[in-house]
């Protein structure tokens, strides 16, 4: 960017500075040269931008769909918040509040989730606010602290409360980086050492962060419900998620009386395989989710399929990895050894311990590696070509690529 505004910005000046139109014409075509590629770059760079905007945009529709439901966000907070006022929500009378707001200078301001949970039978309330991130903001305690100030600043002059609320602010956090953003406000402003007395008076303000690269997955396991699920999917390789996706029908089972959370889930997990081009269409999967059961049963056979398509693209990796292994520490043991005898049975050996874990793909390379190593050590052609069983003509070419 820095290159074409510079560009922009000289053409113009030279331009505006030289006051004879007739020296204009000369430069028309140079103008229309720059126009076409300043127009290019600004398109691919909205391009960029779009893409990049768009997988967050996934990543935050899927999570405020999941924590519409109430009784998802029990779940998160029994799981993943230790504090006893948890046990006093409650959650069938979970209000969701309206996230968007415009200042006195007209800016907009959208929290992701923001409810209002009174306890059970008592007058105390507070308010819960969740905001999901895929992506390290270093200042995020201060765009947290924003729309606190923001809701605050609702309920105070637009609806006129006396006093303000508690608010609780939540920060789910599903990239694959470190989370490595200040917690706490304070941690955002430099204080000289001349300045310290002033640290008291200094705003205090902290979010509370579930970090889900950071979460246990052997705790994870343990916790048969959704919210840990979803944890589960995200963090997992192609081994973890198959074990992962079996939960599904644990959870059918558990929430065989409740339907609604059971199609929350169904939906979430059936736009996350389309989004990681697991399946190719929600739709008809999605028009049976009213009735969680056949929609289970269709997808679950997709899923069968799928599961079956990996274990063989797991199997035949672990093959190749075997065979390469084999091969190696075989060939190690007999370079060691030296001599025709002991390069025979280290061949052998890697052979046998390559077929244990895997087919025998790829032997052709790796008998030209076993010769080529051969040749750097000094064995005669005729002792190569006899143990690696390699054609003449290759030996040949590899003598040359040496």
């Amino acid at each position: 960017m820095y290159a074409a505004d510079n560009t922009a910005y000289y053409s113009c000046v030279y331009v505006l500075c030289n006051k004879n139109l007739k020296n204009f014409k000369k430069h028309a075509l140079f103008f229309k040269i720059f126009q076409s590629q300043a127009y290019l770059y600004i398109n691919a760079t909205a391009i960029v931008k779009v893409n990049h905007m768009s997988k967050k945009t996934i990543h935050d529709k899927a999570y405020k769909y999941l924590f519409s439901n109430p009784l998802i966000v029990k779940e998160l907070l029994e799981s993943f918040v230790a504090m006893d006022w948890v046990q006093y929500i409650d959650f069938s009378n979970a209000q969701p509040i309206d996230k968007s707001y415009v200042n006195d200078e007209y800016k907009e301001y959208e929290a992701d989730i923001i409810y209002k949970l009174q306890f059970k039978n008592s007058e105390i309330y507070l308010y819960l606010l969740i905001e999901f991130q895929s992506t390290v903001d270093k200042f995020m305690a201060f765009r947290m602290l924003n729309y606190v100030m923001e809701l605050y600043r609702e309920l105070y002059y637009k609806q006129g409360q006396k006093r303000l609320p508690v608010v609780f602010p939540i920060l789910i956090y599903n990239g694959d980086k470190k989370w490595n953003a200040a917690f706490e406000l304070q941690h955002l402003i430099e204080i000289p050492e001349e300045l310290i007395q002033i640290k008291q008076y200094i705003p205090q303000f902290k979010y509370y962060p579930i970090i889900e690269n950071e979460l246990s997955r052997a705790e994870l396991e343990e916790m048969m419900n959704v919210v840990a699920t979803i944890f589960l999917f995200e963090s997992s390789d192609r081994e973890k998620f198959l074990k992962t996706i079996d939960r599904i029908e644990k959870l059918m089972q558990i929430y065989s009386k409740d339907s609604t959370i059971i199609r929350t889930l169904l939906v979430w997990l059936l736009h996350y395989l389309k989004t990681h081009s697991i399946i190719d269409d929600v739709e008809p999967f999605i028009e049976k989710t009213l009735h969680p059961k056949e929609t289970y049963t269709m997808l679950s056979k997709t899923l069968e399929t799928l599961k079956e398509d990996l274990r063989m693209d797991g199997y035949k990796e672990g093959m190749k990895m075997g065979i390469r292994e084999g091969l190696q520490k075989g060939l190690e043991r007999g370079l060691q050894k030296g001599l025709q005898k002991g390069l025979q049975k280290g061949f052998v050996q890697g052979i046998v311990k390559g077929k244990k874990e895997g087919l025998m793909l790829g032997i052709s390379k790796e008998r030209l590696k076993i010769a080529r190593k051969m040749l750097k050590n000094g064995i005669d052609d005729a002792t190569i070509l006899k143990i690696t069983k390699i054609e003449k003509k290759d030996l040949e070419q590899l003598k040359k690529n040496n």
